[in-house]
């Protein structure tokens, strides 16, 4: 098992460029996609989110988790979601090396 973990969040658009600086600060990469899902804020309509995948150590996940939240947040409904997930193997393509 890793000593790692994924964080999947799914973000307002709008809010990127404050999780973009908050992601920085802490000195984490991250990937980012568009997305379209059916959460229980839209009424049964799809709603356009920005999806951030994290990879960081398990002892960086709170703090990373608590800077997404705190960069994403607005208070209305439909800010998003945070998740966090363990990871059971990574491993670096270019030199097959396990990190």
């Amino acid at each position: 098992m890793s000593d790692q973990v994924l964080i999947l969040a799914y973000l307002r658009p709008s809010r990127c460029a404050a999780v973009h600086a908050a992601l920085r600060a802490l000195g984490v990469g991250w990937s980012e996609s568009r997305v379209a899902g059916h959460g229980n804020a839209a009424g049964g309509h799809a709603v356009e989110h920005t999806r951030f995948e994290v990879v960081v150590d398990k002892d960086q996940a709170e703090q990373c988790q608590t800077a997404i939240a705190e960069a994403a947040h607005t208070g209305a409904a439909g800010d998003g979601l945070i998740t966090i997930v363990p990871l059971f193997s990574v491993q670096r393509v270019r030199d097959q090396r396990p990190l």
